[in-house]
């Protein structure tokens, strides 16, 4: 995998906004650390694996900077790294896999090179850094995207507030799943994001959603990537509650009609390590349209799962 056109892509795909200049200056950081880590590969000069780590150390602070930017509205400029990263983490506003990536990159590197400077990288330790930074850089991105997108689909419903709410005036008193499962057939048909030049990524589409709940329902606690089980790291993409009622929502891009079965097989998983009774599987579409409905049969007559997906594209049933 190359870990610099992943990086890359996943800020080419952001709107353009302030934070922009400084994700495109947190790649350059992590390109030269790799280029100074092949100098240190071809030569004799052993410098360059220590060179490598103050790169990375940049590209550290910016990715944080920028994610401070995004995630909370604030200008970062005039704030120590010191001081945004204990924002970040007193306010829980990194998720859990960001925050442990943070961790680990702040001890293993950020810290040492930053307080001791005696201290000398080798190869490894340079390649390590590379890696570490850029697995927090691209978990950091996808976050970033997600509130982007989830503040630019708010907007746009908000705009759009009094047709959605008509549009959905039958399902405002209804049992969770059927309200749920009309607010996002809604999405689909009128609100779905869409872009001729890039497709969209499922974190993309899930901060859209996300952010078109929050305007349309109000009522609705929307929670996304949410962990399911205290034993392993099962994250559901969302869980919606309503008072004593939730469901959970897995997303899957419509074009992966071969893996209908399986997803179903996950979502009931992740109902039964979580004691909810309810779940939706939406295979989102790539551009506007009109979903169809199913009520899928399991095994347990406790729970209630639906499927949702473009008509035509249903292969199970």
């Amino acid at each position: 995998m190359d870990l610099v056109d992943v990086l890359k892509k996943k800020i080419d795909v952001l709107d353009d906004g302030e934070h922009r200049p400084g994700l495109k200056a947190v790649l350059l950081h992590i390109e030269t650390a790799f280029r100074h880590l092949s100098r240190g590969q071809d030569g004799d000069d052993d410098t360059a694996f220590t060179d490598a780590i103050y790169r990375t150390n940049q590209a550290f602070e910016g990715s944080v900077k920028e994610a401070y930017r995004v995630l909370t509205g604030n200008e970062p400029s005039k704030k120590r790294p010191y001081d945004i990263e204990s924002y970040l983490e007193k306010n829980n506003i990194f998720r859990p896999r960001v925050l442990s990536q943070l961790t680990n990159y702040r001890t293993e590197w950020r810290n040492p090179s930053a307080h001791d400077y005696k201290l000398d990288f080798d190869e490894s330790e340079a390649f390590l850094a590379i890696v570490s930074v850029s697995a927090f850089a691209c978990l950091l991105l996808d976050q970033i995207s997600e509130r982007l997108s989830y503040m630019k689909s708010q907007a746009e419903a908000d705009a759009q507030k009094a047709v959605l709410l008509a549009s959905l005036k039958q399902a405002k008193n209804t049992d969770l799943i059927v309200k749920a499962s009309e607010l996002l057939s809604e999405f689909c048909a009128s609100h779905m994001p869409f872009d001729d030049t890039n497709r969209l990524t499922e974190t993309q589409v899930l901060g859209a959603l996300h952010g078109f709940l929050s305007s349309v329902a109000p009522e609705l606690k929307v929670e996304t990537e949410v962990s399911v089980s205290e034993l392993r790291s099962f994250r559901a993409d969302l869980v919606i509650s309503r008072g004593d009622e939730k469901l959970v929502v897995e997303l899957r891009r419509s074009a992966m009609r071969q893996h209908q079965a399986s997803s179903l097989i996950q979502l009931e998983r992740y109902l039964f390590i979580s004691s909810i009774k309810s779940g939706i599987v939406l295979f989102y579409p790539d551009a506007p349209q009109r979903m169809e409905k199913y009520d899928i049969k399991t095994n347990n007559p406790d729970y209630k799962l639906v499927m949702l997906a473009p008509p035509g594209s249903v292969t199970l049933l």
